[in-house]
């Protein structure tokens, strides 16, 4: 996700509800982004029908309602998320579709269902945003059976790049989105390590890029200007270093030279017998 003030529980905005509606901009636009890796996470779920599913921080419940065809009739998709506008917006978007969907405002540190209520569950770049990600893990492995998988997909913010400018403040910008935007901005590269800590099994983590080739996307997806802006409020650019390198940016955009890119992993877990 982006920075865009989020904080705790869930994919949770400061200002959870104030702001709903431009989580929701921001998510459609993110499901466009991802598509290949969203299809591949689900598609590691080995869903079938009569399946029960739990989405954790499932914000329009977009994905949920791409899973839900694959459990009807008989099974279910359940969509938490710390927001109750999100919620609302997921029950308005997919109401009167016929699809086993279930939405409900919940907290990915404090799962409210008994254990192995499900038979599979997805997080989809929200540990980046926790106070403590590998306690939502913990939790989902809980409510998950035996038996059942666990899929995770979260970005590396250190991994940004930007081509053609200088390397100094490019990185001045990385440090600020990865290290003062989000509570783990680093997380895809732990989310082997959090699977198995919960005690997840036959873990496999593999890793992914995704290409920009303009700017205007680019700054969409990873806040660029807001960063480079706090990278300034933090003393680590001058002011007109940091103008200077936005105009290079807007110039290698004209000219159609822009290029950056960042990584992420999706990784997969099976929950074991339980003791």
């Amino acid at each position: 996700m982006t920075d865009t003030e989020y904080d705790g529980g869930s994919k949770r905005w400061a200002n959870i509800d104030g702001q709903s509606q431009a989580a929701a901009r921001y998510l459609e636009m993110m499901n466009r982004v991802l598509e290949e890796q969203k299809r591949q996470t689900m598609e590691w779920l080995n869903l079938a029908p009569g399946m029960s599913v739990l989405e954790v921080g499932c914000g329009l419940g977009l994905d949920a309602e791409a899973m839900a065809p694959q459990v009807a009739p008989a099974g279910r998709v359940v969509g938490i998320d710390a927001s109750h506008d999100l919620i609302g917006k997921a029950r308005e978007r997919t109401a009167g579709r016929g699809l086993p969907l279930e939405f409900a405002v919940g907290d990915a540190h404090a799962l409210g269902f008994p254990d192995n209520s499900f038979g599979a569950a997805r997080i989809d770049r929200v540990l980046q945003h926790l106070r403590d990600p590998e306690q939502a893990v913990r939790e989902m492995a809980r409510v998950v059976r035996p038996g059942g998988r666990i899929v995770v997909l979260e970005p590396d913010w250190e991994s940004v790049c930007l081509g053609g400018v200088d390397r100094e403040i490019a990185r001045a910008v990385v440090r600020y989105k990865s290290d003062v935007s989000l509570a783990h901005g680093m997380i895809g590269r732990e989310v082997r390590r959090v699977l198995v800590e919960a005690g997840c099994v036959d873990v496999l983590a593999e890793h992914g890029s995704v290409t920009f080739a303009d700017l205007a996307l680019a700054e969409r997806v990873m806040s660029l200007r807001r960063s480079l802006d706090g990278a300034v409020s933090g003393g680590w650019v001058a002011p007109a270093a940091a103008d200077a390198w936005w105009h290079r940016l807007e110039e290698l955009d004209r000219t159609g030279r822009f290029f950056s890119a960042m990584c992420g992993v999706m990784a997969v877990g099976t929950v074991p017998p339980k003791r």
